[in-house]
């Protein structure tokens, strides 16, 4: 368990920052997509873009052995 939120945050740090604020806001605090654009000044198909990259890229990495 304690090595896979090791993966899980060295993952997060490699995120672009744009990503990983979209992530967190979403994961921590519970925030819609629209509450994420609003929160970080984007528009709606933007914070989902960047929502839908993290998660993506968070998979690939956590899928490796």
């Amino acid at each position: 368990m304690k090595r896979a939120a090791e993966r899980l945050l060295e993952a997060l740090a490699r995120l672009p920052d744009t990503q990983r604020e979209a992530f967190l806001l979403q994961q921590e605090g519970d925030l819609s997509i629209e509450e994420i654009g609003a929160a970080t000044g984007v528009s709606r198909e933007t914070a989902k873009s960047r929502l839908r990259y993290a998660l993506a890229k968070l998979r690939e990495e956590l899928s490796k052995p």
